[in-house]
C-alpha cells in the first residue's frame, strides 16, 4: 500500500455515540457515528480497525481525541485508547477540547462568517449537580482562540459572564450528542500540526471537570 504523506484520525467518546474522522487533508475525508451507548468499550477497537480500512495503522501521521468535558467513562476510554495507540505507533497524539470542537462545528457552519471580524463563541453544556462547562473561544483566520478555558460555572454565574463580555458573542448551548464534531476534533488538531506543534501522547489526559461522585 503507498505509504500517505498525511493521514490523521480522530476519536470522539465524550457522549454516549462514538465519533470517528479519517482524513488526508487533500482527497480523502469521511466521518461516521454509532450509538453504542453503554456497550462503547465492547465495539471501540474493532469498530477502529473496520473504520480505517483500507489503511493500515502505519499510514497515520497522528492521532486525535476529545479529551472532554462530557460523559466521564467515555472520555476516560476514548484517551486511554488514542493514548495507547500513539504510544505504539510512535505518533502525536493532540488532546481537543470537546466544547472547542462545538465551538469550530459553528464556524464550519457559517461559511460566510468574516474570520476577521468575527463573534466570540461562547460554549456550555450540562455539568453534573446543575452545573455548566463553559468555555469561550475567538474565530481567527488561523484558528480558533481560547479567550476563556473549559471551567465549571453554575447557570447564574454563566448568564453573568455573558452579559459582562466586552464585545460581540455568539452563545450555543451543547447537546447530548457531541459525536458529529469528531471532524471538528480533527480540523483543530491538523491546525495544530500545521502550526508545528507534535505533542507526545502522555500530554493528552481527559478533562472531567467534576469529580464524577459528589463529596
Amino acid at each position: 500500500m503507498t505509504r500517505f504523506p498525511m493521514l490523521g484520525l480522530a476519536l470522539h467518546t465524550s457522549s454516549p455515540a462514538l465519533g470517528l474522522a479519517l482524513s488526508d487533508f487533500e482527497q480523502i475525508t469521511r466521518a461516521q457515528t454509532w450509538n453504542f451507548g453503554r456497550d462503547l468499550s465492547m465495539h471501540l477497537h474493532t469498530t477502529l480497525m473496520d473504520f480505517i480500512h483500507p489503511y493500515a495503522w502505519g499510514d497515520l501521521s497522528f492521532l486525535a481525541v476529545a479529551r472532554g468535558p462530557g460523559g466521564f467513562t467515555g472520555t476516560r476510554i476514548g484517551v486511554v485508547t488514542a493514548r495507547t495507540l500513539a504510544q505504539q505507533l510512535n505518533i502525536p497524539l493532540f488532546g481537543i477540547s470537546s466544547l472547542a470542537a462545538l465551538a469550530q462545528s459553528v464556524v464550519d457552519q457559517t461559511p460566510d462568517l468574516d474570520l476577521t471580524n468575527a463573534p466570540a463563541i461562547a460554549v456550555d453544556l450540562k455539568a453534573q449537580r446543575e452545573m455548566r462547562f463553559t468555555a469561550i473561544y475567538q474565530p481567527t483566520p488561523t484558528g480558533l482562540k481560547t479567550l476563556q478555558a473549559e471551567h465549571v460555572v453554575s447557570p447564574a454565574a454563566w448568564e453573568q459572564t455573558l452579559a459582562e463580555f466586552p464585545g460581540p458573542i455568539q452563545a450555543v448551548t451543547a447537546t447530548d450528542n457531541l459525536a458529529p464534531t469528531v471532524a471538528q476534533v480533527l480540523t483543530l488538531a491538523y491546525q495544530d500540526w500545521q502550526a508545528g506543534h507534535r505533542p507526545h501522547w502522555a500530554e493528552a489526559v481527559p478533562y472531567y471537570g467534576q469529580h464524577p461522585v459528589a463529596s
